[in-house]
């Protein structure tokens, strides 16, 4: 199951700092173009096996957003559980909160103040709690038959880490560098195509960096329901305990909005 799901299809960009609940790295792009009030989507994804093996996967997604005039806030939370054979082998929870002030230094440039608190306990991390925020800027071109979006933004945040196992608490500063791309076709057969890519390093040793590569390709189906394909690359060059540095996660999500 991707740990992240990706948003409107017309307005894919940023989360929230989506995906990995074990980096934390969310794709909040999604939501900065959202309509006056209050408005967002939610999945809900249940899984299971019988036979040789017995499995029960279950989710859970959600995305809030509130716009008034230039200013934004926007809430994503994500909690996934799974069984095998009655033995826990995942739990994870993730909860990210964002204010976005639109053009505030400028025509399309932006500034983003955020907070974010996490587990999973089968990453190793007992919690994981930041604050930080970003400058970012958009280019965005519109014609009769697509829409074209790219994303630039620069930031830092403060983070706490701490393991599972060992109870070791690890905190720094990280830079937050980023760009998002995206490209909707409002022909015959609408889509979205989208390629994200962030870099993590910290500040006291670059060395030390998280990344997150994205990309997929989004169709609705319905008025407010659409299917996307998408596949991540992540990597965290200093996990906590010996575990694999780069992961690859591929699937395909349902979502609806409203």
């Amino acid at each position: 199951m991707l740990k992240r799901m990706r948003y409107n299809a017309m307005v894919m960009g940023f989360a929230i700092l989506n995906t990995p609940a074990a980096l934390g790295i969310v794709q909040v792009n999604d939501a900065i173009t959202a309509p006056e009030g209050l408005t967002g989507n939610v999945r809900f994804t249940i899984n299971g096996q019988s036979g040789n093996k017995d499995e029960q996967e279950y989710g859970f997604d959600n995305l809030l957003r509130y716009k008034a005039e230039d200013s934004l806030i926007v809430f994503i939370g994500d909690y996934s559980y799974s069984e095998t054979n009655s033995v826990r082998d995942e739990d994870e929870l993730f909860a990210h909160l964002r204010w976005v002030e639109l053009n505030q230094f400028g025509a399309n440039t932006d500034s983003e103040l955020f907070v974010q608190y996490q587990y999973d306990d089968f990453a190793d991390l007992s919690r994981r709690e930041l604050i930080g925020g970003n400058v970012r800027y958009r280019f965005e071109q519109q014609s009769e038959y697509n829409d074209t979006q790219v994303i630039l933004g620069i930031g830092a945040f403060y983070e706490l880490e701490v393991s599972e196992a060992t109870d070791l608490e690890d905190s720094l500063v990280r830079a937050n560098i980023y760009t998002r791309f995206v490209y909707d076709n409002k022909g015959t057969y609408p889509y979205s195509l989208y390629a994200s890519a962030y870099f993590q390093p910290a500040l006291e040793d670059i060395s030390d960096l998280r990344a997150l590569i994205v990309g997929g390709v989004k169709f609705p189906i319905l008025e407010r329901v659409a299917v996307a394909f998408e596949i991540e690359v992540t990597h965290n060059e200093t996990p906590f305990i010996d575990i694999e540095k780069t992961d690859i996660d591929y699937g395909i999500t349902l979502s609806y909005e409203f």
